[in-house]
């Protein structure tokens, strides 16, 4: 039996049923090193825990000198327990600060816009009032 010759074209298919590895094992070796360095990074987080409440409803002093204006689900607005329209709040203040009341006590309802807790907030500035905003307790 003679000798088989290898052919040309064999010779080239041979050469391409190899694959080389090395660069694929660099590459994951070097995805493995970022990641290995990148995830500590990423888990710097500080856990904030917000102040308790220790009492429902504001002290007796601070409720002299305060004016309380309040603002319900509804969007109806109050001054000192009184119903009173948006458009009279300004004056109402404005003469309660004139009494020698100094700061505004805003207890808004959660549900109501932020604008109109901003509005709030801003007629009671333009009355030379401090405003002190209050939470409920959940």
């Amino acid at each position: 039996m003679l000798g088989r010759r290898k052919s040309r074209h064999e010779s080239k298919l041979k050469a391409l049923v190899e694959v080389n590895m090395t660069p694929l094992m660099d590459l994951t070796f070097m995805l493995l090193i970022l990641f290995i360095i990148t995830v500590p990074i990423l888990d710097y987080t500080t856990e904030v825990e917000p102040p308790k409440m220790t009492t429902d409803t504001p002290s007796q002093e601070a409720d002299d000198e305060a004016i309380h204006v309040t603002l319900d689900k509804d969007g109806n607005c109050g001054v000192n327990g009184t119903p009173i329209a948006m458009t009279e709040l300004q004056q109402m203040l404005s003469s309660l600060q004139s009494l020698g009341r100094t700061r505004v006590r805003i207890r808004a309802s959660g549900v109501r816009p932020y604008e109109e807790v901003i509005a709030l907030l801003r007629t009671a500035k333009n009355c030379g009032l401090g405003v002190q905003l209050e939470t409920q307790s959940e």
